[in-house]
């Protein structure tokens, strides 16, 4: 199996956050980690080679097409694909969809969206370019210029949701809706509307993602008697709290949590540009 980890080029920053290269021989299907995928991310996936099912906790379970963008996922997700696979993924950050490809909440069927029959060339043409490559390398600067061309073409703006959901991020989700209308000086209503049309979530929603991903980074190196003092800073005032939302997001209860399952998601791989992680 080949794994590896890319950084997009400055200028695709904060919006693109990296690139990664998944290779694997193994015949007939692979079980894949269901927190695999970060919540609040978006990820468009190029297949060059297989094929790949995402079966979520509260829907069908549905098929990629060779070129499509996947997420907001709001539950649990199961992700297997059906080797020999190869496929090149590009992970956006909360509002990167928007302002890379110009596509809002209402674009999305079942968490995923077919580039394939959307007015895109370049990325059309993109998958059939990457199979050519001798070497993961090789796809960095085909990726840079396919997301920079379709940046070029986009003319909405952020209307100040970059910097509403970058605020978010900052104080890690601890952020009332009231506060954030009253920060931001805008009235609720237009604060909900304006962030769910360019995030594809409602603030509420993708705050209590971010506290969920603050309290795991938190609980990864602490035993489970730990958990109640650890909590208390991330706002979760009791354990139940912190149990409903692991039962959404992770699809099981705490039980079966482990040290290491927060740093399970590729977003929280290190990233370094040319480097490969995994192999």
């Amino acid at each position: 199996m080949n794994f590896h980890i890319y950084c997009p080029e400055d200028a695709l920053h904060p919006f693109v956050k990296q690139y990664y290269y998944w290779e694997d021989n193994t015949q007939g299907l692979i079980q894949l980690p269901q927190n695999l995928l970060a919540l609040g991310d978006q990820y468009i996936v190029c297949i060059l080679e297989g094929e790949a099912t995402i079966k979520p906790a509260h829907h069908p379970a549905f098929t990629l097409p060779q070129n499509a963008i996947i997420g907001h996922f709001t539950c649990a997700c199961q992700l297997q694909v059906r080797g020999p696979i190869k496929m090149a993924v590009i992970q956006l950050n909360a509002y990167g969809c928007y302002r890379v490809l110009g596509l809002d909440a209402a674009h999305f069927t079942n968490y995923y969206r077919n580039l394939d029959v959307l007015d895109l060339p370049h990325w059309q043409e993109l998958p059939a370019t990457l199979a050519t490559l001798s070497t993961p390398e090789a796809m960095i600067p085909h990726l840079n210029n396919a997301c920079k061309a379709a940046m070029a073409q986009q003319t909405r703006g952020l209307q100040q949701i970059d910097e509403i959901a970058d605020y978010l991020l900052c104080n890690q989700g601890n952020v009332s809706l009231p506060e954030l209308s009253h920060h931001f000086h805008l009235s609720r209503p237009t604060l909900e509307r304006r962030f769910t049309a360019v995030v594809g979530l409602p603030p509420q929603l993708y705050a209590r993602m971010i506290r969920y991903k603050t309290a795991l980074r938190t609980l990864q190196d602490l035993r489970l008697p730990q958990w109640q003092a650890a909590i208390t800073p991330t706002q979760y005032y009791n354990q139940a709290m912190f149990i409903k939302d692991y039962l959404l997001f992770h699809g099981e209860t705490p039980a079966y949590f482990a040290p290491a399952a927060a740093a399970a998601t590729i977003a929280h791989m290190p990233a370094n540009t040319r480097v490969a992680v995994a192999s």
